[in-house]
Order: C-alpha cells, then sequence, then structure tokens
C-alpha cells in the first residue's frame, strides 16, 4: 500500500502491440450489485431494452455468488476460479492472530519495515523490508489468456490492488487507496461544525474554520486550511502507523467574492474559479515527501463548493493518485494507467471505490450532492468503456468494470426498496428526499443498460458478450452487533465486568474468552496455538463451533421472531486450497434484512445485540449467498443451469482454448 511504497517512483513502458488469435473475441461487462429481481421486473416493464435483446440473443441465469457474498471475496472467485480457500480472501476484513488487530484482507499483517537511518530528522532507508504484495492467491485468468496469445485489457478490476504482476494490460479498481493510503477520506472545510446522525462518527477530515479578513478591507472574504497528503513517512519512525499528525499536506486558500456567490481556490500554483453548488475539475497537488522537490508525489483532488455565504461549507475529495503521473502502481504495466489519462484527455478516478459514501453517511452531503458526484464518477466510466471498445480488436479479451448500481443501493434503498414492492418503509426513510429519489435506483439499471446497447452495437458481431454481476441486493433494516450476542452468549468476556468494550483497546478478557467477532460475515475461535492468548484447544474446537452454530441458527428478532441467520458454515468445511487454514472459522450467512454492524465488524463490544438501521447505507448484500445471487446474460446461448463466478472464469478460458489451472472449480457453460 501507498505507506511501504511511498518511497518509490516507478515508470514503464506499454507492451508492445500483439495479434490476438484469428477467432471471435471476448468482451465481459462486470456490474458490481446487479441483481437478477429488479432487472427482471424492468426488463418485463419496458425499461431494460438492451438487456432483454441479450437475454433473448443469449441467455439470462441467476449467477451464484461467493461465500460469503462480499465484493473482494466474490470477484477473486471470478479473477482466479477458485474459491477463499484457494485465493486467500474471506472477508473485506481479516484478523492478526497474533494481535486480534483487524486488517484489510487486500495485504498480509505487517511484516519487517527494513533498515533505516537517521539523518537531520529523517529516516531514510538503509535495508529494503518486507515488500506490501497482494494477499490474492491463485493466477488470474488474464494472464492464463495473455499466456496464449490473446491481446488483453481489464479496467478497474476490484481486488487487484497492491497490482500483482502481469503482461496483461489491468488497472486496478476496489481496494486502489487514495493519497492516505486509505480507502477514502474526505475534506471538509466549514465554519460550522456539522452535526453528524446519532451515533454515527464522522468519517471526513473536518477542518473548522474561519472567514477572515486578511487584506484589513473591512470584508471577512479569505480562508485559510489545508490538504492532507501520503504519510509522512521519512519523519515517521519506522514500522509506527501514521497519526493525525503524521501526513504530508498543502495549503489551501479560497478568496469569496464580495459581492457575487463564487470564490477563488489556490492550492499550489494551481487557480479554479467556482460557483456555490459548483464542482470543479481535477486540480493537480503535488506533496513534497523530501526537501528540495526531490521525490514529488502527485495526485489530484476536486473540489465542491457546497454553500459559501452564510455558512462556509468547501468537499475536498480524497486526494486520488495522479492518473497520468501515479506515485506507485495502479496497472499494469505501470504506462498504462499513464496511458489511459493521455487516451482519456485527462485524470480519471483512481481511487477504488470513489462514489462519496462517507460524505453521505455523515450528512456533509445530502443525496443531491450524492447523485451529483455518482453522475461525474459514470462520465468517467462512460468514457473509459468507450476507450475500451475502440481499443477492441477480433480475438481480444475485455474486461469492464462498472459501479453504477452496487454503491447507490447501499447508500439510496431507504427511499424505496426496488426489489419488494409491498415492503415498509426503511427505518432510515426520509420522505422529503425520498420523493426526488425514490427511483433514482432504477435510473442507475437504465443507464447500464443504455451502456450495454453501446457495447452490443460496436463489438465485432461474433463477440463474445457477458454481462455479469457478483451478487445481488437486499434491504437492510436491522444490524447485527455480535460480539454483544457472542458476550451475552457466554462466548466473549469483557475485562473487569464490563459491558461494552473494543478488542482494540484491549478490554477483552482472552483468558475467559472462546469466540469473536472481526469483519463482516466472519467468527473466529480462540484456538490454542493459532490465537496469540488462545484457550479452546483443538480437541473440543468441534463442539464450541457446533454450539455456536446451534444457537445462531436459533436466533430470532421481535415479536414475530423472524430469524435473524439463515445458515452457519464452518470455513474448513466449504472451502478448498491450500489456504483453508486462514479461513474465518464460521461464515454467518445473515437472512434478507440483516447484517454486521460495523462496530461489531471492527471488534467493538455495544450494549444491544439487534437495532434499527437507521443509517443511509440502507442496502446491502452481506447475508447468506443465497437470498443475493448475481446475473448472467450472454449472447451465445448458456448451457445448463445453477451456474456460479468460478463457470465464469473456466468459460472465459475455454473461449480460447486454455485448459484449467490446477485447483479451479468452475466448468465452462459455453465452448466457441
Amino acid at each position: 500500500m501507498l505507506v511501504a511504497a511511498v518511497a518509490l517512483s516507478f515508470s514503464g513502458c506499454a507492451s508492445p502491440s500483439r495479434t490476438s488469435p484469428d477467432r471471435p473475441g471476448l468482451f465481459v461487462l462486470g456490474i458490481d450489485g446487479m441483481d437478477p429481481a429488479i432487472l427482471r421486473r424492468l426488463i418485463a416493464e419496458g425499461k431494460a431494452p438492451n438487456f432483454k435483446k441479450l437475454a433473448e440473443q443469449g441467455g439470462f441465469q441467476e449467477l451464484g455468488t461467493s461465500n460469503p457474498p462480499q465484493s473482494p471475496v466474490a470477484w477473486s472467485n471470478f479473477v482466479t476460479g477458485l474459491d477463499p480457500g484457494g485465493h486467500g480472501i474471506y472477508d473485506f476484513v481479516h484478523r492478526d492472530p497474533a494481535t486480534y488487530m483487524p486488517t484489510s484482507s487486500a495485504t498480509p499483517p505487517p511484516g519487517d519495515p527494513g533498515t533505516f537511518v537517521k539523518v537531520g530528522g529523517y529516516h531514510l532507508p538503509v535495508l529494503p523490508g518486507d515488500e506490501v504484495l497482494n494477499n490474492r492467491s491463485g493466477t488470474a485468468w488474464w494472464d492464463a489468456v495473455y499466456a496464449a496469445g490473446v491481446d488483453v485489457e481489464v479496467y478497474r478490476i476490484p481486488g487487484n490492488y497492491p497490482v500483482p504482476a502481469s503482461e496483461a494490460k489491468t488497472l486496478s479498481g476496489m481496494g486502489t487507496v487514495d493519497m492516505r493510503g486509505g480507502y477514502g477520506e474526505y475534506t471538509w472545510i466549514t465554519d460550522s461544525a456539522p452535526v453528524p446522525p446519532q451515533g454515527h462518527d464522522l468519517k471526513g477530515d473536518v477542518q473548522l474554520v474561519a472567514v477572515e479578513d486578511f487584506d484589513l478591507d473591512g470584508i471577512p472574504d479569505t480562508v485559510k486550511a489545508s490538504l492532507k497528503g501520503p504519510p509522512d513517512l521519512f519523519h515517521l519512525e519506522p514500522g509506527k502507523l501514521p497519526g493525525e499528525s503524521d501526513y504530508l499536506s498543502a495549503a489551501i486558500t479560497v478568496s469569496i467574492d464580495p459581492a457575487e456567490e463564487v470564490a477563488l481556490i489556490e492550492l499550489g500554483e494551481e487557480r479554479v474559479v467556482l460557483k456555490e453548488g459548483e464542482w470543479s475539475p481535477w486540480v493537480p497537488v503535488s506533496f513534497d515527501a523530501l526537501p528540495g522537490g526531490v521525490m514529488p508525489l502527485a495526485g489530484s483532488v476536486r473540489f465542491y463548493a457546497k454553500e459559501l455565504r452564510p455558512a462556509f461549507k468547501l468537499y475536498a475529495s480524497p486526494v486520488n493518485l495522479s492518473a497520468d503521473t501515479p506515485p506507485q502502481p495502479i496497472s499494469t504495466p505501470p504506462a498504462f494507467a499513464t496511458d489511459l489519462a493521455e487516451l482519456l484527455g485527462g485524470q480519471y478516478y483512481t481511487q477504488g471505490m470513489p462514489e462519496e459514501t462517507n460524505a453521505l453517511k455523515d450528512g456533509t452531503f445530502d443525496d443531491d450532492d450524492y447523485v451529483r458526484q455518482v453522475a461525474l464518477i459514470q462520465e468517467d466510466g462512460s468514457a473509459m468503456l468507450s476507450l475500451a471498445l475502440a481499443r477492441f480488436q477480433r480475438g481480444d479479451a475485455t474486461f469492464v468494470y462498472l459501479s453504477d448500481i452496487d454503491l447507490q443501493c447501499h447508500m439510496l434503498w431507504r427511499h424505496g426498496d426496488p426489489k419488494h414492492g409491498d415492503a415498509p418503509a426503511h427505518p432510515a426513510f426520509e420522505p422529503v428526499s425520498a420523493a426526488a429519489h425514490r427511483l433514482d435506483i432504477e435510473g442507475y439499471y437504465r443507464h447500464v443498460d443504455g451502456l450495454l446497447g453501446r457495447v452490443m452495437e460496436r463489438l465485432p458481431p461474433d463477440t463474445l458478450l457477458l454481462t455479469m454481476s457478483d451478487h445481488g441486493f437486499q434491504p437492510f433494516t436491522r444490524v447485527v452487533h455480535l460480539n454483544a450476542w457472542l458476550r451475552d452468549n457466554g462466548f466473549l468476556m469483557l475485562k473487569g465486568g464490563k459491558r461494552t468494550g473494543q478488542i482494540a483497546l484491549g478490554d477483552v478478557d482472552w483468558s475467559r474468552t472462546k469466540a469473536y467477532a472481526l469483519g463482516f460475515n466472519s467468527v473466529y475461535l480462540n484456538l490454542q496455538g493459532r490465537e496469540a492468548q488462545g484457550i479452546v484447544s483443538a480437541g473440543e474446537a468441534d463442539a464450541v463451533a457446533q454450539d455456536l452454530r446451534t444457537r445462531l441458527l436459533a436466533l430470532t428478532d421481535g415479536d414475530e421472531a423472524r430469524r435473524v441467520v439463515l445458515r452457519v458454515d464452518r470455513g474448513r468445511d466449504i472451502y478448498r486450497g491450500d489456504r483453508v487454514a486462514e479461513a474465518p472459522d464460521l461464515i454467518i450467512g445473515y437472512d434478507r434484512g440483516y447484517g454486521h454492524s460495523d462496530e461489531s465488524t471492527l471488534g467493538e463490544i455495544l450494549e444491544a445485540q439487534l437495532a434499527d438501521n437507521t443509517s443511509r447505507w440502507s442496502g446491502n448484500h452481506l447475508m447468506a449467498p443465497e437470498v443475493v445471487p448475481g446475473v448472467l446474460l450472454s449472447s451465445h446461448a448458456i448451457q445448463g443451469e445453477a451456474h456460479d463466478l468460478t463457470d465464469v472464469t473456466s468459460t472465459i478460458l475455454a473461449w480460447y482454448g486454455v485448459d484449467p489451472l490446477p485447483g479451479m472449480l468452475g466448468a465452462p457453460f459455453l465452448t466457441p
């Protein structure tokens, strides 16, 4: 990640052009979160004519997702043809058994930081430490196809950051960090402190400022603020995580016109003028990791002038890694990202999940702000899709990822359930906003239908076109504080008789704890010889796991005794491959409407076991896989039924005559 790679700069040349075999090519449109029930309804209502045409031309089936149905897990299944036991990605959040701390599933726990020498206050590397690598095992399908002589291009593939070595052209997507090394932290510059929703901690960097009269003309019209960039690693103790003050920064000056609702924003040598309510283009920003401009790190940011007066509210996006001069690889070869910037005419979103969900959850954005920002991302996606189509030639293999539906279903489901017409109002329902936005999700489906029509028009006629999603969607109305349930059922014990606390703060009494939850669907036994302070012996592990399973399946909610958990699987029983030993001991499959709370996902123990979900994050898919299948559409007739993501992988290989790789689980559903 950026924290480990900031000291390096990269360059590369595009790979030489190749001629693909003289056979029909393959184009895959990967649409995150598209749900078969919603798509069927829109087809029946005549609102998705291109999906209807594709279904009639070849076929339309539900597509089995991963277990658990989380995006990094599902897309890793598709990329490798393996399940988590083979590729090693089990959840968004893994845990370090040595510390019980949550870690990102994208990379292994931190290793040796290397050897440094301190010179003039700087920690300069002498011997390199452990390289930060992608945690995913297995061979990506594009590498196998490329080895067969096929020209391959893969756009914004999730789970491919840090970028594994490849000779194919790939651009990383979901999981790619911002300049801070995280997954997207915006900056909110304001003279009035935002009030977050009850029980919600602000996710953005809020800077309280004053509009001041620096030129002493009697008119307060200037704001001074700053923009955080990468961690200041050369000043940071090696191996130490950065604190709030351990980041490089760039100064921002905003000058507000005394007569008009317009402001001049100055960032370094860059100038941009914005009207109130207007978004800026990409503004380049550079951070100097070493003095004298020896190591400039390039990023890009967009501003949104939410309000200039009477209150001052300026949004700055997470600082994206610059697309034209990325400070670390986000593509293979490294120059592919730069080439795309040149061909697209400028910067594009490189942050893996660019939709500004955090600002909407914080309440600094309203739904109008959010959908306007999503429209900017749609412009990016549409332009990149057009470029991919223009570059596609007969025999090629191309994958293009679209995020148009997934995060919008997460954030806008509360306005009206697009899947269950008779559903009661969501606990987070906002009647005024719903009047304007209740059909937004349907609109995003219709937008993707238009993009599909463009693809169908431009591809060579014999091309195999596959349209797929990694999972579907359901309402998310009730949160489960699973660690609270574990506490109340005697599996997790806190120190000093406490009822609430956090794993990260040392509140758990591991000498009396048998199980704990970390991750969105994962439960781990406190196993002897594996966890640092494990107490569950190998001989009693099965009994503890079975007890947990039985009680979780019996968990009900409310007077109607609604079922909370639909299934509980043992990781060792459902996965295959060399990394099964890393699997969670139990994978929790929630029933429709239920999901793990954010707090419990990161190891917090609250008082209640269950609560209404009043967050704007109101739709979800982190449930039992059978309640959130994805979609599969093909321009060629689909053979057989009950296919899953690994079958798509096998079909891609079979299309080019490539034999399945060792350990691959799927079977092709069509052949050339």
